[in-house]
């Protein structure tokens, strides 16, 4: 149960990198007019697999499964995150949905797909520099 607490803990901390993501979007980002989006959901996915790539490996005695738990995890927590976060600014499940539609430039899809693979990743990376470092 510690490794899942962890994990979840891990998870959190992407919370302050999204926040600023969304105003580096707003301040910076929105002069580039269509690309802002696109591209705020690229550097967003870049920062979870850092995340991911400094601290899961940190996790002890995980299992494959522990991985893809994580991962799972990391999916759900994002998802009700984001819901949590419309609905309290008075939008709904048709606002959520919507951001899933990545033919206007929002690649929140692609975000969610890497909060569900990114603990996988590491523990890919992992295993990697262990057999290099032999």
């Amino acid at each position: 149960m510690k490794k899942y607490l962890q994990a979840a803990g891990i998870w959190a901390l992407i919370i302050p990198l999204a926040i600023l993501n969304g105003g580096l979007r707003e301040v910076v980002l929105a002069g580039l007019g269509r690309l802002a989006l696109p591209l705020s959901g690229l550097i967003l996915s870049g920062a979870i697999l850092l995340v991911a790539r400094l601290l899961i490996p940190r996790i002890a005695g995980c299992k494959r499964r522990d991985y893809l738990v994580f991962g799972i995890l990391w999916c759900a927590l994002t998802n009700l995150f984001e819901l949590g976060m419309l609905l309290m600014a008075g939008g709904g499940l048709s606002d959520y949905l919507e951001s899933f539609n990545f033919l206007d430039g929002n690649l929140w899809v692609l975000v969610v797909l890497t909060t569900l693979l990114a603990p996988l990743a590491a523990q890919r990376w992992k295993e990697k520099d262990r057999k290099e470092a032999v």
